[in-house]
């Protein structure tokens, strides 16, 4: 079967066995010949909906119900369409017609192959005309790679809004059609009824399953308070479980970045992390392209919000670097204290999963904007580091006044995703 996968591959690069010239008196021939011509243009061009509008035409053409090259190619195109109920009667019609003993063995090989391969499944939905995004996922171990790229590409293309009822050929094996099990045997037709459950949004919200994601990236902070503190990498790992329409997740971050401390000293602080939670919805854009928006909350630290300290009554009395008054002296001291924060943010995700696939390895970005509000610990510990530049490894007790403190943050990663 692979064997003949190849076979058909290199035969659709290549124009098939020339067909002899029309007899006299059973038409001209010119139109069906200048058809083919261009459907093999659009075959070139892997233009397969283009090509069997020429097909059609070419063998409705006067001669055309006698000639081999529209039959034979043709039988080609349905294939690469996934209609094989329309290629294997073109495949035996090209056997019958062919001008020599190899095109005819060719042609014989493919219905052949076509009959012993592809069943046929009849969709129906709970009332007439009905339209729905179809999921499909092969649960049987295909070892034919150009069998499994056509089940793909069909998988693919039901994603779209189906009309209903409709035909589908599949290649012999078990699978999953919106959650419904269908077992498919060669050259045999079956039938299946969708509920309505098992439809439109409602039926593909059913098939949302559980995903690991991991995301690497960078992040800003901007704001006065945190002015100090540079663009550093960030690094994100989700748990996204779905309920009902709504995906929700679990969300864990660290972020990785210096800030400047006094001076010319640069630190960093490995306390860097946050955990939340986020809740979104998934819109299908065609194809594998799915958006999802979602918003959240996350908790977590933030090292490096500085303050300027002085001694009174001894203790440390610090503000916000910054905050102290005009014509003052230089503090005493600068500390860093870590900040804590409730981090609320919205999400934009913009992945690719293989063929819309329940379980399937996804690549995506995804874009954040977050607002921290917090704190920092008031009486605590924070680094010293002496004025005005020359740092010291120690920590001191200190009363800050305010404690509170905001910034805005924006995160950009590329994310890989694992439904499962």
């Amino acid at each position: 079967m692979i064997g003949l996968g190849l076979l058909l591959s290199v035969a659709l690069a290549q124009e098939p066995p020339a067909a002899p010239a029309p007899r006299e008196g059973r038409g001209d021939g010119a139109s069906a010949r200048h058809h083919v011509a261009q459907a093999r243009q659009f075959v070139k061009n892997k233009w397969y909906d283009d090509a069997v509008v020429e097909i059609e035409a070419a063998l409705a053409a006067p001669g055309g119900e006698d000639d081999f090259d529209a039959h034979w190619l043709g039988a080609q195109v349905y294939y690469e369409l996934v209609r094989a109920d329309r290629a294997v009667v073109l495949a035996e019609r090209a056997a019958l017609l062919a001008p020599n003993a190899d095109a005819r063995e060719q042609a014989s090989s493919f219905a052949t192959f076509l009959r012993a391969t592809f069943g046929f499944v009849e969709l129906r939905g709970p009332q007439a005309g009905m339209t729905s995004r179809l999921q499909l996922e092969s649960t049987s171990v295909i070892f034919d790679a150009d069998l499994k790229r056509l089940i793909n590409k069909l998988a693919l293309e039901l994603r779209e809004p189906t009309p209903l009822p409709m035909r589908l050929a599949l290649p012999e094996g078990e699978y999953l059609l919106n959650g419904v099990k269908l077992v498919i045997r060669p050259d045999t037709t079956s039938t299946l009824d969708l509920q309505m459950k098992q439809l439109g949004a409602r039926g593909l919200a059913a098939l949302q399953v559980t995903r690991l994601e991991v995301g690497t990236g960078t992040t800003v902070l901007f704001g006065d308070r945190v002015a100090n503190i540079r663009t550093g990498g960030a690094f994100e790992l989700s748990l996204t479980q779905p309920v009902g329409p709504l995906l929700i997740g679990a969300v864990g971050t660290f972020d990785l970045r210096s800030y400047a401390a006094g001076g010319n000293t640069s630190a960093t602080d490995l306390h860097a992390w946050s955990g939340g939670l986020r809740v979104g919805r998934e819109l299908a854009m065609g194809g594998p392209l799915a958006l999802r928006p979602s918003v959240g909350m996350r908790y977590g630290l933030v090292p490096g919000i500085g303050f300027a300290c002085d001694e009174a009554d001894g203790a440390l009395a610090c503000v916000p670097i910054g905050d102290a008054p005009a014509g003052d002296a230089s503090p005493e001291v600068e500390i860093y204290a870590v900040g804590r924060a409730f981090t609320p943010f919205v999400e934009l995700s913009l992945e690719y999963r293989e063929a819309g696939r329940t379980t399937a390895l996804g690549v995506g970005v995804k874009a954040v904007v977050e607002q921290h509000v917090g704190t920092v610990a008031s009486p605590g510990d924070a680094v010293l580091f002496d004025a005005p530049d020359a740092p010291a490894a120690s920590s001191l007790s200190y009363v800050a006044a305010p404690n509170t403190w905001t910034a805005t943050g924006i995160r950009l990663l590329a994310n890989v995703s694992f439904a499962f």
